[in-house]
């Protein structure tokens, strides 16, 4: 279950990851495109942190900081937020942290 876990947090990283590297090269460069980048990488380095107290916290705050990018985005392109958007990402990040935090012994 743990491989699966894993799994799904690195898809999601490296999707994340790719749609940014696309929009980058349609739109040219942007500061929070390179964030995107920057923390889809971060996510993928994360997951092999060999102290396993450390991978929930890290986690938290990377998603924080997906949420944060994926509202700045929002309002700069679309000038409005999608709510069903950006709860359904929560939804999926609570669920994966979930997963985590279900294999780390503290």
């Amino acid at each position: 279950m743990i491989m699966i876990t894993y799994g799904l947090i690195e898809a999601y990283a490296i999707l994340t990851g790719l749609a940014a590297l696309m929009q980058w090269k349609e739109k040219g460069y942007q500061l929070r495109t390179l964030f995107f980048v920057l923390l889809s990488t971060s996510i993928l380095l994360t997951i092999w942190i060999p102290y396993k107290e450390w991978i929930l916290k890290i986690l938290i705050f990377e998603f924080m900081m997906f949420h944060l990018l994926a509202i700045i985005e929002g309002q700069l392109t679309n000038n409005k937020l999608r709510y069903s958007h950006h709860i359904i990402r929560f939804i999926i990040h609570c669920i994966l942290l979930l997963l985590v935090s279900k294999f780390i012994k503290y």
